[in-house]
């Protein structure tokens, strides 16, 4: 209400104004009375600094308590003379409460809290010194009896509100309202508020700042409202509780429909897959649209303060931190499916598997680079968390050394490329199988019988590995076989290469080929060698192979003898 009065008086103020300029001009040149209201009016709009500032880049004078006393209080003053035609939505009003948070100390606030805390610690130390019985301007030091004395701050009598010179940084040298002022100053408030005014102060300055709206809702429409929307509760008026809550639930009705389309919608109808990609970013961005608009509109629009405003920051700035990470995973992700199932990458060698560790990396190094920005934006030390994880760190070392060990096992196979996904190898502790992928901790090998299984990287990487699919994918199969001795040794090897010929699991390159090996007990043995396209195919191939032997020899009439051995008997004298 204290409002409504100022803002009437001001109205009167101009209808004064006007009435002079009337009898000025007389009723029979209403064109001067015009020229003349023009002019008035024209130049009150006029910025304060344009009339005011001849040397607006020069630093504020704060080389004294009595200078930064003196700068403080002309700045809010000239705030308050603005605010109560324009409003705090002005900028100039704003321009000259910026200029008075420059007098605080806000060394200890976050820096993504300063522009709040200090608009809020300025209008809350002008509504106490305008209560308070202050020294005259001779009584406060100026800075020839600073450095007489050689003081380095000075509190106001009777109270503990104090400004103490800067002795480090950028603004060393300038006495500020120290960090215990500006951390207390609500407490200070609460305890005079219900003081009475001095003559000339800034009444209801405060009050005025956090009931009232921002530059985007006008005014009028609030002043609007009934009486019970302007009740306040925790500091907030009921309209400013109704505003935030609509606006929370458009929000999440908002982030909520995106994420039910990103799913593909609710007839669950088949997507392309890069639909399907593009669609996985909508609510990270969503959500991070959404948290920025709201936090702008509930602190600049809306204006909630105090407390209150502190909460929603956090929780806001959290939402935003969180759907940040978020974003930076889905883009990791997608980048690497998109890599990995690139037409274009695959004709050209590139390991699938090292374009996973790469993108992973990298995903983590931006995660980390996010929460270092976070933490320096929200005034926590990330490099001292860094730093005193020294002995902590050594102690996790050792405790994790397998996982580790494992680790860089996994980078170690990466770089080396000794097999990559889809070769089939074999190790020494008897373990045949494809890969199937290669992890950070583990790699992975599929059976012929079907069975995964999880061999620790550290382990791989000690021990003897056989690739079969290196460095061809083909494999070589030998297929042993003996005849009887009258058999005809050219027609054993026609029919042998004709078998190997005719089967598609076959290699044509290199070309099979048929060896006599030796002089057997029972029989001629002779040995086919040939190439299976895929190791894939050893079992069925060999199968396929000795059917095929098997079955020839039968109808060729080429015996397969059974092992014999003659033993005779010498009767003795």
């Amino acid at each position: 209400m204290a409002d409504i009065g100022r803002h009437e008086q001001s109205a009167i103020h101009r209808g004064r104004v006007l009435s002079a300029l009337w009898r000025f001009a007389g009723p029979e040149r209403i064109d001067h009375f015009l020229i003349l209201t023009l002019l008035v009016f024209g130049l009150s709009t006029i910025p304060a600094r344009a009339l005011v500032e001849t040397h607006p880049l020069a630093p504020p004078d704060l080389g004294s308590p009595r200078s930064t006393l003196a700068y403080f209080t002309q700045h809010m003053n000239q705030a308050y003379q603005i605010q109560l035609s324009a409003g705090f939505e002005s900028p100039e009003a704003r321009a000259h409460i910026q200029k008075a948070v420059r007098a605080l100390d806000l060394s200890d606030v976050a820096p993504a809290d300063r522009q709040d805390v200090g608009f809020e610690t300025a209008l809350l130390l002008k509504e106490i010194l305008d209560r308070l019985d202050l020294p005259s301007e001779n009584e406060i030091p100026d800075a020839a009896l600073m450095n007489l004395g050689k003081m380095t701050q000075w509190t106001i009598p009777h109270t503990e509100i104090t400004m103490a010179g800067a002795t480090e940084g950028p603004r060393m040298g300038q006495f500020l309202f120290n960090r215990q002022t500006v951390d207390r100053i609500r407490v200070f408030f609460d305890r005079i508020r219900e003081l009475p005014y001095k003559e000339g102060a800034a009444v209801g300055i405060y009050e005025d700042y956090i009931f009232s709206p921002g530059p985007l809702i006008p005014n009028r429409l609030i002043q609007a409202l009934p009486q019970w929307a302007h009740v306040g509760y925790l500091e907030q008026a009921v309209w400013q509780w109704f505003g935030a809550f609509l606006l929370l639930v458009i929000g999440s009705a908002t982030v909520i429909m995106v994420f039910q389309w990103s799913r593909g919608g609710a007839d669950g109808a088949a997507q392309p897959a890069q639909t399907v990609h593009w669609r996985r970013f909508a609510p990270p961005v969503t959500l991070l649209i959404v948290s920025g608009i709201l936090r702008y509109l509930v602190d600049e629009q809306i204006n909630f303060t105090g407390a209150v405003l502190e909460y929603h920051t956090r929780t806001l700035r959290l939402v935003l931190f969180l759907s940040g990470a978020w974003f930076i995973l889905v883009a990791g992700r997608v980048v690497t499916e998109l890599i990995v199932n690139s037409p274009r990458l695959r004709p050209k060698h590139i390991d699938p598997n090292l374009t996973r560790l790469i993108c992973k990396l990298l995903t983590w190094v931006l995660l980390i680079f996010l929460i270092w920005n976070v933490s320096e934006y929200l005034g926590l030390s990330f490099t001292a968390v860094f730093a005193s994880a020294g002995i902590a760190g050594i102690a996790l070392a050792l405790a994790a050394r397998e996982t580790l060990a494992n680790f860089f096992g996994g980078i170690s196979i990466l770089m080396d490329r000794p097999f990559k996904t889809g070769d089939f190898i074999l190790l020494e502790s008897g373990e045949r199988g494809m890969v199937v992928n290669v992890g950070m901790r583990s790699t992975r090998l599929l059976t012929r019988d079907d069975i995964q299984i999880a061999i620790p990287n550290s382990i791989i990487t000690n021990t003897k590995v056989i690739n079969e699919s290196a460095p061809q994918p083909r494999f070589r199969i030998r297929i042993q076989v003996g005849v009887a001795y009258d058999s005809d040794i050219d027609h054993v090897e026609k029919v042998l290469l004709a078998i190997a010929g005719a089967n598609k699991l076959v290699s044509p390159t290199p070309t099979p080929r048929v060896r006599f090996r030796s002089f057997g007990d029972s029989a001629l043995d002779f040995e086919l060698l040939c190439w299976a396209r895929r190791p894939h195919d050893k079992g069925r191939l060999i199968h396929e192979l000795n059917q095929a032997i098997f079955k020839s020899f039968k109808a060729e009439g080429i015996e397969i003898p059974f092992p014999q051995r003659d033993v005779h008997l010498i009767k003795g004298d």
